[in-house]
């Protein structure tokens, strides 16, 4: 519920902002173009889904993200994304010892850009990094599985000016696990399916 509630106020207040500067400013948008560079700060809601261990076990909070953006032409732009996902666990016996998991993913990214306005874009995007799975265990120990992850969707966002922007988007990613099972427990714990709705803000550069 704090997760639903967090993404509502980020979402109320990109609108708010967007209204008030949409009313006061009269710039004059350059297009996108070779060089530039923009930074998207996320938060984003996730939920699994599928029969595997992070659909059963766990109970997926906020994720919160960073990504830059190189720009190579008006509508195509290559980029970096950190995000970190929060979760709890709800059926520890699902998932033997473990107390406690963070995950976190690195990786890069490409998008198509689509322009609709000069204020409004739909940028459609796909990635492949890696991600670590961050677990304390009920005696004291740490220890980490590793996946490679792949993830698309869309993103609508909004520029409220040359420097400054909004986004809202949604996305489908896979995890590809390397954790050693025995064959008949592969299916459940050799993936595991996120959709999740980010929302945000978007710096950019000249």
């Amino acid at each position: 519920m704090r997760s639903i509630f967090r993404l509502v106020i980020v979402l109320v207040f990109c609108s708010t902002v967007s209204l008030k500067a949409q009313e006061q400013d009269s710039t004059k948008f350059s297009p996108h173009h070779f060089n530039r560079i923009q930074l998207d700060a996320e938060l984003s809601l996730f939920t699994a889904i599928g029969d595997n261990f992070l659909k059963d076990a766990y109970d997926l909070k906020t994720g919160t993200g960073l990504t830059a953006d190189f720009y190579l032409n008006r509508n195509w732009y290559v980029g970096t994304r950190f995000l970190n996902i929060n979760t709890q666990i709800v059926k520890p016996d699902n998932i033997g010892d473990i107390k406690k998991t963070k995950i976190f993913t690195f990786g890069i990214q490409g998008a198509y850009v689509y322009e609709f306005t000069e204020r409004l874009y739909l940028d459609l995007i796909a990635g492949i990094g890696s991600t670590g799975y961050y677990h304390d265990s009920k005696f004291g120990t740490n220890f980490r599985d590793s996946a490679i992850s792949i993830w698309g969707g869309p993103k609508i966002s909004y520029r409220i000016n040359n420097f400054f922007g909004i986004f809202l988007g949604s996305e489908f990613r896979r995890d590809f696990m390397n954790i050693e099972v025995s064959e008949q427990l592969d299916d459940y714990f050799g993936n595991a399916n996120l959709l999740s709705i980010r929302a945000g803000v978007r710096f950019i550069t000249h």
